[in-house]
């Protein structure tokens, strides 16, 4: 005990003697010079002539000759330095080979340890800016951090955090392997493990666990959310927002948009909002892919969307053949909403019931369920119009089709009364044109058949005629005398006509002809074949 209590007595005297003067070294050819130092190893200090340093462990600051301020711990730290001033060295071999960088902290095993004329750098871990010779205003803060950095303004926090980082500056990145292996990007900010681990491109964003995990070039990206963007290789601007939001596809799109877990977008200058999700604007819970809390919405040109319509994306079509009858039964409305399910109530409207549609249209009318703040649900009704565009279109042709019957009936009944007209004008009813004597009156039906001209003839006869518009099927009839016919001659024509007939189709003699309209005979009259 006496022996123990003499040696500590000893070494306080000692060390209470070199306080005196401001030094303090102990070791084997340890420094002594320089003011206001502290060595304590083997060669500590050894050539120091600096003041204010303290170097502590074998070879600690042995090389060191001017450089002061510097506080190197561990064997072998700060070993080479010679006029570095301010720097802090923790750790065997931390800033080994340091030699007139300044400001510089290096915490752990061989942190710093290529560092040779770098400055302001912070690398804490072991091997954390393990190459930086030259770098300014690194931080590194991680095993490996940095490990190969050797440029400025980097800061890289995790295990293997920005590790092969050479060229790249002003990079952040903070997450084990987050930026591993970025050689040349600049101005990215990585957060999250894994986060940007194969990046090679400048400005870019990526936030979350695995996010931009295999971008190699592309650029100016930002990725929130665990494994967001995690495809993307050299796509340019794309915003990528949720888990697992990105590219479907490994390509490389340009301001492509995907907002939601999961979502997903596969076309450059494109915008997609959730995987199969409800978007609300104004609305906290939305019933449809889209819902507004307003009527104001707009786009340019025109109100309809355009939709997909080639026959190659359609199956079980069928006619749609509601129309005119259903659209008389539809009865529009002013209305304002009262209030519930969350609808504004300060406009007026024109629009249908649903209860009412359902009676005459059942197809257009669906349901949906509103749940309040209170988390209370009721089921509605709600209805979609665009049936009803096809409704018109089958409307329109149905009344065009009446429009033409009617038209037809005019232009007959138009054409009976100019025949009026001459008949009261002529003060006969015998005809204004042709053979006087041959004219008769019409039958009710309107229809007229004239005697033949010439009759008697050798050559060829004109049988002249009108048949109302209305007639859908007319024929001639020609007769022998014996009764038996040697002619039909279908007539197209509707109004004034006429048939004419070549004598060489008959042998001479008396022929009887019959104009049949709608199959009812219009009167029969004698021709006479005299060639």
């Amino acid at each position: 005990m006496k022996k123990i209590y003499l040696t500590g007595c000893l070494l306080v005297l000692f060390l209470s003697t070199n306080t005196v003067s401001a030094q303090t070294h102990y070791g084997p050819l340890v420094g002594t010079n320089g003011s206001y130092h502290t060595f304590y190893g083997e060669y500590a200090g050894q050539h120091n002539t600096g003041g204010y340093n303290t170097f502590i462990g074998a070879n600690a600051g042995k090389e060191n000759t001017s450089g002061k301020g510097n506080t190197f711990v561990g064997s072998t730290s700060g070993h080479f330095n010679l006029s570095g001033e301010e720097n802090t060295f923790v750790g065997i071999s931390a800033g080994f080979k340091n030699s007139t960088g300044d400001d510089n902290v290096y915490i752990g095993s061989t942190a710093g340890r290529e560092s040779t004329t770098a400055s302001s750098n912070t690398s804490v871990g072991s091997r954390a800016g393990y190459e930086n010779q030259v770098g300014i205003g690194n931080t590194n803060l991680g095993y490996k951090a940095g490990f190969r950095n050797e440029t400025e303004y980097n800061t890289f926090i995790g295990y293997s955090a920005g590790a092969n980082t050479q060229s790249g500056y002003h990079n952040s990145f903070l997450g084990t392997d987050a930026g591993l292996n970025n050689k040349y990007g600049s101005w990215n900010s990585f957060f999250g493990s894994g986060s940007g681990k194969s990046s090679q491109g400048h400005f870019n964003s990526f936030f979350g666990v695995n996010t931009g995990f295999k971008n190699e070039t592309g650029e100016g990206n930002s990725f929130f959310g665990s494994h967001a963007g995690y495809n993307n290789k050299t796509g340019q601007e794309n915003t990528f927002i949720g888990s697992k939001s990105g590219s479907g596809i490994f390509g490389d799109l340009y301001n492509a948009t995907a907002i939601g877990a999961n979502a997903f977008v596969s076309n450059s200058n494109s915008l997609v909002l959730g995987n199969n999700a409800n978007v609300g604007i104004g609305v906290s819970a939305p019933n449809y892919k889209l819902q507004l809390n307003t009527f104001l919405a707009a786009k340019a040109g025109t109100s309809t969307w355009i939709v997909a319509s080639d026959r190659r994306l359609k199956k079980d079509i069928s006619e749609f053949e509601d129309g005119l009858e259903l659209i008389k039964k539809i009865k529009p409305v002013w209305f304002s909403y009262n209030g519930q399910a969350g609808i504004g109530t300060d406009k007026k409207f024109v629009g249908v019931i649903a209860q009412d549609m359902k009676e005459i249209a059942p197809y257009t009318i669906g349901n949906f369920t509103y749940q309040d703040s209170l988390g209370n649900k009721t089921e509605y009704l709600d209805y979609d119009a665009g049936t009803v565009t096809y409704m018109l279109v089958n409307a329109v042709k149905e009344q065009q089709e009446i429009i033409d019957q009617k038209e037809t009936k005019i232009q007959d009944l138009a054409k009976r009364l100019e025949q009026l007209e001459r008949i009261v004008a002529s003060g006969t009813i015998k005809p204004l044109t042709g053979n006087a004597a041959a004219r008769q009156e019409s039958n009710a039906n309107g229809v007229m058949l004239e005697q033949n001209a010439p009759n008697g003839f050798s050559q060829s006869t004109a049988i002249r005629f009108f048949i109302p518009q209305s007639v859908k099927d007319a024929i001639i009839n020609v007769y022998s005398i014996e009764g038996v016919k040697v002619g039909s001659y279908p007539v197209k024509d509707r109004g004034e006509g006429s048939l004419t007939l070549s004598a060489d189709q008959f042998v001479n003699g008396v022929f009887v002809y019959d104009l049949v309209t709608d199959g009812k005979s219009n009167g029969a009259k004698k021709m006479m074949v005299n060639k």
